[in-house]
């Protein structure tokens, strides 16, 4: 086990390290994320539309946190913008736990989700740029191993600090967002990218990505995958309860995943190496197509596990090349501008697909799953189709990164 754990991580470089470290502690610092339905209904008496108002504007709070963070990122700092991201979503934090009005609540919450976001990217930003290309995606699934493992010991920590009290946790949270900032900000360097493209102004920024239809065709796949990846927050509990099973079934189905990731994560690396990031996009597309899928004529508990493992595995291997795809495709000095603009195609998925999966279960049955399906394996055609540009352009991209870090003769 040693031996392929250092086949997998060795080699990377210290900030990385520490860049993974904010990501586990971030996570596990999550509970918040986790009681804030809860908070709302019975600590505050909000009524359930009032709580998915909540909700949504805070979601809208990730969406403009997605294209201010980006911005920031590449004209004030990478590191600076994480940094006052994480004091901003601190400062809201406390707040929304000593607000007692709905509006006011809303109002921190819009602020919470633009600050946490905007810090999002901008490490991902300085992942990126610290870490060689071709060893992109072991960092990023490693990356990926630590949210999973984060989230996972929060959701065990859970129910202590359940108990404890709802104002604990909000103390514990914000105190969390401090400790990552100063983490941040004396352990990580400032990586924003010099060149002629950094002098161009926001408006121009958001033509020159415009204008980039191969990252425009990327943006809208990522987004349809999402739609359907998303119904594992969004539509599978409702099948759940509609096959008359409890919450703690549903505990049990879910655990599949956050199991798998947290094994495969460790072999993933060794399985795709050798494939092009097109190839395992599209073969994540049709797995989670045909996990979800699958999700229309389960009934049980074994079955439902089934699909779950299956829509795992896809969800694993797309996760492990998006962001260095995404990276491959993004000019150096304009990488902030375009992870947060594809961020924010993640962050409208969540407002989209519950309603949709909603809309389609409520009047038209299995439709859903039956569209998660044929979306999948739609997908999975487009990401091989339109691979030959887009690998090409991502070759181009390693070969004059690794032209720019070599010694002058």
């Amino acid at each position: 086990m040693r031996r392929r754990w250092s086949a997998v991580a060795g080699g990377l470089p210290r900030v990385f390290w520490y860049l993974w470290s904010i990501t586990l502690i971030g996570n596990i610092a999550s509970f918040v994320l986790i009681f804030i339905t809860f908070y709302l209904h019975s600590e505050r008496g909000f009524a359930p539309a009032q709580i998915g108002l909540a909700l949504a504007l805070a979601g809208g709070g990730c969406v403009v946190g997605s294209f201010g963070g980006g911005v920031l990122a590449d004209r004030w700092g990478r590191r600076r913008t994480a940094v006052a991201g994480y004091l901003v979503s601190s400062a809201a934090l406390a707040g929304a736990g000593l607000s007692t009005s709905l509006v006011s609540i809303m109002t921190f919450l819009v602020v919470m989700g633009a600050g946490t976001v905007a810090s999002g990217i901008a490490g991902s930003a300085i992942l990126s740029d610290v870490v060689a290309v071709e060893d992109r995606p072991r960092a990023y699934s490693i990356n990926y191993w630590a949210i999973n493992v984060g989230t996972s010991i929060a959701a065990l920590l859970a129910p202590v600090a359940m108990k404890a009290g709802f104002a604990v946790i909000f103390v514990v949270d914000a105190i969390g967002f401090l400790v990552l900032a100063a983490f941040m900000w004396f352990l990580v360097p400032d990586t924003r990218a010099d060149s002629p493209v950094e002098q161009v102004a926001p408006a121009g920024a958001v033509r020159f990505i415009l204008r980039d239809r191969q990252f425009l065709l990327f943006v809208a796949l990522f987004f349809g995958f999402q739609l359907i990846f998303k119904q594992s927050n969004a539509g599978l509990p409702l099948a759940v309860q509609r096959d008359g099973l409890d919450a703690q079934a549903y505990g049990w189905i879910y655990a599949i995943n956050t199991l798998l990731i947290v094994v495969g994560q460790l072999f993933l690396p060794r399985l795709i190496q050798g494939h092009t990031y097109s190839r395992v996009l599209a073969l994540g597309s049709l797995l989670v197509g045909i996990g979800f899928g699958l999700t229309g004529v389960a009934d049980v508990i074994w079955f439902y596990a089934l699909t779950v493992a299956i829509w795992t595995l896809g969800e694993m291997a797309y996760f492990a090349v998006l962001d260095s795809s995404l990276a491959g495709m993004a000019p150096g000095s304009l990488r902030g501008r375009y992870f947060g603009f594809f961020t924010a195609a993640s962050q409208t998925s969540r407002l989209v697909a519950p309603l949709l999966s909603g809309y389609l279960l409520q009047y038209h049955g299995q439709a859903l799953w039956i569209g998660c399906f044929v979306l999948g394996v739609l997908l999975a055609a487009s990401y091989l189709l339109s691979a030959p540009a887009r690998e090409h352009r991502i070759t181009h991209a390693a070969a004059t990164a690794q032209k720019e870090v070599q010694p002058s003769a």
